[in-house]
């Protein structure tokens, strides 16, 4: 523990949020005179505001008042080694003294040897493209089956998040009665009406209703886009990943994994590895970059070769795609997944983690459950069974914001809300840590 900080006591009763984070609600009085709501990314804010970072290091926070946090966030996902982890360090401070520039604006080589790379690991025989993000890899490979099919219509399923954009954003959070009938809602102010009409929404694990839908409207889908782990912590039925490759192929229509989460969260291959469906594309973000922004998607040869500008058929272009620092920082991280033993330890402490907390939630006889795939999990205080995103509305959001809020209070860092994610940082003393914080939690949301 860095000399000076605070960890949250977990054998005494913790001072209350605003007490604890005083420092940070005076930034976030401060940020807000600039910044909309005092973040630059809606997904960083909750109330009454949110707690602002000083430093970092493996599995742990230090906020701007000193407290120390065992954290569950990991910048939402990327950080799949932990915060500052030496391999990916030195890749960055190599790349940066080697190449003297932080990017070129012209080909290198490192950006065919990471290509490469990742084609091995997602599809030998297909191409590849880089971007900057995971939104911007997804929108791309959205508009390369568009140009394949010369076709309007997306197909997207209920719950899933593909990025901040129009079409993405449409039934992403949809109400009860929305989800109920499977109408396009939009998800933000500012939605064409185009934009609902040309968008089919679908229910994850529902095999004949998507089925028939996809038939019904064949001949003006482009693609269909999925989360293959929705929300990276609901799973696939056995057979509906398969059932959804099938119908797909019988329409040529292609079928996008939106694996900017699931892509090293599952396993090495992602969610298609796992699940052995191979999708026509894949989108690719977060871990890839190393902590860095990147982002790629890739797929089979005839449909990325549309992109190729020697026949201008297809406009895909990004200043900062493939910079060198992302590349380097991205094929450390990836390395060091690969050593022996490492996705394994991880894949085992993040199984540990849920059954202990599932455990624990059991014996205080509350009601909730752990619901996770590989390194990602969430809690959801529902005792109904958890098939997709409509089934979660019925959970109680107030009884998780009080946990993640108690969690806050005790040194563990989650986004209220949202998933907890694990690291290879993760050690014995962080996960004893948030045992005993749920023990002291647990007993008092009965």
């Amino acid at each position: 523990m860095a000399k000076g900080v605070r960890m949250a006591k977990t054998s005494a009763k913790p001072p209350n949020f605003r007490i604890r984070t005083k420092a940070s609600k005076a930034y976030a009085d401060r940020a807000r005179r600039w910044i909309p709501g005092g973040v630059t990314a809606n997904v960083k804010y909750f109330d009454p505001y949110p707690i602002a970072m000083k430093t970092a290091k493996g599995s742990r926070l230090w906020d701007l008042d000193g407290n120390e946090y065992v954290d569950y966030c990991l910048s939402f996902g990327p950080l799949i080694l932990g915060h500052g982890h030496p391999r990916v360090m030195k890749a960055i401070r190599d790349s940066l003294l080697s190449a003297g520039t932080t990017m070129f604006g012209t080909p290198h080589e490192l950006e065919a040897a990471y290509a490469e790379y990742l084609l091995r690991i997602f599809r030998p025989d297909g191409k590849l493209r880089f971007t900057v993000s995971g939104t911007e890899a997804t929108i791309h490979a959205v508009r390369i089956a568009r140009a394949y099919r010369k076709r309007p219509m997306i197909a997207k399923f209920q719950g899933h998040y593909h990025g901040g954009i129009d079409e993405f954003l449409v039934s992403h959070a949809p109400s009860e009665e929305e989800a109920a009938k499977l109408v396009p809602a939009s998800g933000s102010l500012g939605t064409p009406e185009h934009v609902l009409k040309d968008t089919l929404v679908l229910p994850f694990n529902d095999l004949p209703a998507v089925e028939s839908r996809i038939r019904a409207h064949a001949e003006r889908l482009s693609c269909v886009i999925v989360e293959p782990v929705e929300r990276s912590f609901i799973e696939p039925d056995p057979e509906f990943l398969k059932g959804l490759r099938e119908i797909t192929t019988e329409h040529d229509i292609p079928l996008i994994f939106d694996e900017v989460m699931s892509g090293f969260r599952t396993g090495l291959g992602g969610a298609q590895h796992t699940y052995r469906v191979t999708p026509d594309l894949t989108c690719l973000g977060k871990v890839i970059g190393g902590g860095l922004p990147c982002g790629a998607f890739l797929g089979r040869e005839d449909i990325l070769d549309l992109a190729d500008p020697s026949a201008d058929r297809f406009f895909h272009s990004s200043t900062f795609a493939g910079y060198p620092t992302a590349m380097a920082a991205g094929l450390a991280t990836l390395e060091e997944l690969r050593r022996d033993g490492v996705m394994a330890k991880l894949l085992a402490t993040s199984r540990h983690t849920m059954l202990e907390i599932e455990k624990r939630i059991r014996e205080a006889q509350v009601m909730a459950k752990v619901l996770g795939c590989g390194s990602v999990f969430s809690i959801l205080f529902t005792e109904a069974p958890i098939r997709n995103y409509r089934d979660t509305l019925g959970a109680n959001q107030e009884s998780r914001r009080k946990l993640d809020f108690a969690l806050l209070e005790r040194g563990v860092f989650v986004k209220p809300e949202k998933p907890f994610y694990l690291s290879t940082a993760h050690d014995v003393e962080a996960v004893a840590h948030t045992f005993a914080a749920f023990d002291e939690i647990l007993p008092t949301l009965v």
